[in-house]
């Protein structure tokens, strides 16, 4: 990525900034409320269980995509 003016590292930090208090606040609002919803809607196991599930699903998947796109043989299939 490249931004013009100024020495590079900073440039980055500075806009960088500007995107990464609102996002990591965006992201925990909705986690939160699907933690929430979840809890009163009365899904099965926890909210914060279905966000752990979810997150490790999507680590495993990632592993995979990572092995076949070097080209090795994955664990899982």
């Amino acid at each position: 990525m490249t931004i013009e003016g100024g020495s590079r590292e900073e440039m980055m930090k500075r806009y960088l900034s500007r995107y990464i208090k609102s996002a990591a606040t965006f992201g925990g609002f909705c986690l939160g409320a699907l933690c929430i919803i979840a809890d009163t809607m009365g899904a099965i196991g926890t909210g914060t269980g279905i966000v752990l599930a979810v997150t490790i699903i999507f680590q495993i998947f990632e592993q995979i995509a990572k092995e076949k796109e070097r080209g090795q043989d994955t664990l899982f299939f």
